[in-house]
């Protein structure tokens, strides 16, 4: 695996943790949700956003070291 392979696949387990927030944003919209419940869906977007922004930033870091070797080649 090289660096591009790896940073697609920080990428696209960013995407699927991106598709989890989405989904708990959305669940905030519901009517029948307590306080209890909706400062737990915000506790979980918190989470998950590190999460998000931590993969991204792995796969920014893969991808240019991908990019920096193919130029030292």
């Amino acid at each position: 695996m090289d660096y591009l392979e790896w940073a697609r696949e920080y990428y696209l387990n960013a995407q699927r943790v991106k598709s989890v927030i989405d989904n708990r944003k959305s669940r905030l919209n519901e009517k029948n949700l307590t306080a209890d419940m909706k400062k737990q869906l915000n506790d979980d977007i918190t989470a998950y956003r590190r999460i998000y922004y931590e993969l991204t930033k792995i796969g920014d870091t893969l991808r240019d070291r991908a990019k920096a070797s193919a130029h030292g080649a």
